[in-house]
């Protein structure tokens, strides 16, 4: 038996599987591509379809994340424009390797391993941003918004190559280095499939230097955009499955 070209029990599971999702979604705002691809993967999914399905089921959750944060003002509009162009680049590129990687049957090894190293890195970073907080507790109460930049971020935001743009939440960035945080982003989202919040996000706070709520109220509106352009870009080679 199949309904919508799936069979009852890879539909029980998908439907099991969004459920999931759904509750992490609601308790810690996480899109859920992440566990999208590699599932897509493990079940046998072509890596183009996983990943162009990924970013489609991204975009579908970040929708109401963006309207959320929109509601209590945590969106760097200017910055996100800014992003999202260079989101849809890096994309666009990661795209087409993923194409070329297929050709050469590759793919599936390298956005595993890709996978495997990414989440690993971006764990050590925040455990490692989260043991420098305990160490400042005390001196948490005299904190003001500027604080919660991290070190790096701060020396980045010291170098003053031109053309800079004021951020909403305080401080100026250069547009280099928002181009090249966002183009890296972008080029792993379109490698890996996801929408890119679990990277995106600690690029904008740690690199651009952005406060950690306005970074993650810029990284969901970016990321509404450039899931849309990702989707588009693998939709048009038939890679995205809407039925999954």
């Amino acid at each position: 038996m199949e309904i919508l070209g799936l069979t009852l029990p890879l539909l029980v599971l998908f439907v099991s599987f969004g459920f999931m999702v759904g509750v992490l979604f609601g308790f810690f705002g996480m899109g859920g591509s992440f566990l999208i691809t590699p599932t897509l993967l493990i079940l046998g999914y072509p890596a183009s379809v996983a990943i162009g399905s990924g970013l489609a089921f991204y975009f579908g959750t970040s929708v109401i994340a963006v309207i959320k944060h929109y509601d209590v003002g945590q969106v760097d509009y200017k910055l996100g424009a800014i992003l999202f162009v260079v989101l849809s680049i890096g994309i666009e590129l990661g795209s087409r390797l993923v194409f070329g990687l297929e050709a050469l049957g590759i793919a599936e090894l390298v956005t595993g391993i890709a996978y495997i190293v990414l989440l690993a890195g971006i764990g050590l970073l925040f455990l490692r941003r989260a043991y420098n907080l305990e160490d400042d507790d005390d001196d948490e109460a005299d904190e003001d918004a500027s604080d919660d930049i991290p070190p790096i971020g701060q020396k980045i935001q010291s170098y003053n190559v031109p053309p800079m743009i004021s951020l909403t939440s305080g401080g100026r960035a250069s547009v280099w280095t928002i181009s090249g945080a966002g183009g890296g982003v972008g080029l792993v989202s379109g490698l890996i499939g996801v929408g890119g919040g679990f990277i995106r996000m600690p690029a904008i706070h740690y690199l651009i230097g952005t406060p950690l709520t306005a970074a993650v109220g810029t990284s969901l509106f970016a990321g509404l955009f450039s899931g849309a352009f990702g989707t588009f870009t693998y939709g048009m080679s038939g890679s995205v499955d809407l039925t999954v």
